[in-house]
């Protein structure tokens, strides 16, 4: 039972240090299209009308493009899938992020190809 109100403590702090968003997001030929629920700066989610290729554990190049390019450009991150769910037609995708824009170079090479 401690374990359990641990947790939901977590996960109440770790949402409220999540931004929402309106970028979009994909990732080249595995995700057309989806939009960027919230975003910080561990991980973020993902939400879209159709179920996903992608394998929980396994690591991407998610590409993100912000609503307003005038105030930010688009940018990639490297992240990794740990978790899918699906609800009704939603389907919904968290990521950790490996890395951020400014370092993202160093950790390319590490992500697979599909």
């Amino acid at each position: 039972m401690e374990n359990n109100r641990m947790r939901g403590t977590v996960q109440k702090a770790r949402r409220k240090s999540r931004y929402h968003s309106k970028a979009r997001a994909y990732i080249i030929g595995l995700l057309e299209d989806a939009a960027l629920k919230n975003i910080s700066i561990t991980g973020c989610c993902i939400v879209r009308e159709k179920p996903v290729k992608l394998k929980v554990r396994e690591m991407y190049v998610l590409h993100v493009v912000p609503e307003d390019t005038v105030r930010a450009d688009r940018f990639e991150l490297l992240v990794q899938c740990r978790w899918i769910h699906l609800q009704g037609n939603l389907c919904e995708v968290g990521f950790w992020i490996i890395s951020s824009p400014m370092s993202f170079s160093k950790y390319k090479h590490l992500c697979q190809r599909h």
